[in-house]
């Protein structure tokens, strides 16, 4: 999809200070150097996830702390038009609550579907947590996510 100012005005999302490319999501520059940080320093549930979908070892190429609009998103699939944001306790704060279904009403406007994933469950089952990826993607289980999910591929997977 080719996105403009005024398209994403249509769809109720502030262009100003975004950046435009023919076929990418618009982002916002200033974010580049945080989402940078972020890539550095990581938190454990993130790190276990690039892990897995790191270097294309699925048969897609995820992006970690893509910025996206005035966000950074923790993974991005172009290729799937997929988001997936791992999320810690503090998402059950009502008003972090309301910035992550705004965010989410956003990306989806932009035609991302979104997967939301608890840290404690990537952290306990970090193969499972990516099967779920991929199953609300809509698309087959890659095989090298195939194999015991309950809690043992951390200490014999080779991500790890």
């Amino acid at each position: 999809m080719h996105y403009t100012p005024d398209t994403l005005r249509l769809l109720g999302i502030n262009p100003d200070g975004l950046i435009f490319f023919k076929d990418k999501v618009p982002y916002d520059p200033t974010l580049k150097p945080f989402s940078r940080e972020l890539r550095i320093d990581g938190v454990k549930a993130e790190a276990y996830m690039w892990k897995i979908l790191k270097n294309k070892k699925t048969g897609y190429r995820f992006l970690r702390q893509k910025p996206i609009l005035h966000y950074i998103a923790d993974f991005y699939c172009d290729e799937l038009n997929l988001v997936v944001e791992i999320d810690g306790s503090s998402h059950n704060i009502e008003e972090v609550q309301r910035h992550d279904q705004q965010r989410d009403k956003d990306m989806n406007a932009l035609g991302l579907k979104v997967v939301r994933l608890w840290d404690y469950d990537v952290i306990k089952t970090p193969l499972a947590a990516a099967s779920h990826i991929f199953k609300e993607a809509g698309v087959e289980i890659p095989a090298s996510l195939c194999g015991l999910h309950d809690g043992s591929e951390r200490l014999w997977s080779p991500f790890f």
